[in-house]
């Protein structure tokens, strides 16, 4: 299924289920533009379901608990600024094999804000498509959980129409994420 198909099933589920929460995802996409400047930035190609999901939107608002199941889909601004962050851990701690453009967190689990799921740059073309991996800060592994982001996105679609995940707050208008149901 493709990325847009993906956002069409996610926002008619939320439109029905939990309408406040589209609020969460912050429109207007990314540009084009804005995508290859921060590549530039990042010294890292995002993969191509990657880019297009973020001309689609750019990531969950600040105040977002995480619409993927308690996972907030980071904005590109905070994916740079994460960037670099780690490049000034790499230059103090004198790391030599950590390049930090090698991960490309996408989402951050909103009950620890320490683990992520990330997806690794991509060829030098930007053509290729690379995992969705989460990474635990309590027990670190490189632990593969999609093929792409967009079947990440998909896989998220059936779960929701499933009836797999349930908004945060029994007031729908009060919620501000979703939630794997019970």
């Amino acid at each position: 299924m493709s990325v847009p198909e993906s956002f069409v099933r996610i926002e008619n589920w939320l439109s029905t289920h939990a309408p406040s929460l589209l609020r969460q995802l912050n429109k207007p996409g990314i540009s084009v533009a804005e995508l290859d400047k921060a590549e530039a930035t990042l010294g890292a190609k995002f993969p191509p379901s990657v880019r297009e999901a973020y001309t689609h939107y750019d990531g969950e608002s600040k105040e977002s608990t995480g619409l993927f199941g308690s996972w907030r889909w980071l904005p590109l601004c905070e994916i740079i600024q994460w960037n670099d962050e780690q490049q000034r851990k790499v230059q103090k701690t004198h790391l030599v094999d950590f390049k930090p453009s090698f991960m490309i967190p996408l989402l951050k689990l909103t009950s620890t804000n320490s683990d992520m799921r990330y997806v690794e740059t991509s060829g030098d073309d930007g053509q290729e498509e690379t995992p969705v991996i989460e990474w635990n800060h309590n027990r670190p592994v490189r632990d593969i959980k999609y093929g792409s982001f967009a079947n990440y996105l998909s896989t998220f679609a059936e779960r929701l129409e499933l009836g797999e995940y349930i908004p945060d707050n029994n007031d729908t208008n009060k919620a501000h994420g979703l939630v794997l149901k019970h």
